[in-house]
């Protein structure tokens, strides 16, 4: 079973560096995101790919198994909050009506 994520764990009080620098914590954070969101844009992409083979194979775009399973793997690891992660990730995973990932 994956460790739950602790919910309602108090923030710490970000405490000013010695040297005044910036905080160690927020720039680590910031780097997290960045990775976060590459991550997500291989898988939207990949996801998309997925689909158009799906397509030209005469199957349906999307496998609802497939997704119910990626929503109970997102709910199982980080709960309800973590399946609506999984609901926006499968939406930005859709093909766009507007300007395409491609372009970044």
């Amino acid at each position: 079973m994956p460790e739950p994520i602790p919910h309602g764990d108090a923030p710490r009080v970000p405490r000013p560096s010695a040297e005044g620098g910036a905080d160690p914590a927020a720039a680590e954070l910031s780097a997290l995101d960045e990775q976060l969101i590459a991550q997500l844009v291989h898988r939207i992409r990949l996801a998309r790919g997925h689909q158009l083979s799906r397509r030209a194979a005469g199957l349906p775009t999307t496998s609802l198994a497939q997704e119910n399973a990626m929503l109970r793997r997102y709910a199982a690891h980080l709960g309800d909050q973590g399946a609506g992660i999984a609901l926006a990730i499968l939406e930005l995973s859709r093909p766009p009506s507007g300007p395409a990932l491609e372009q970044r």
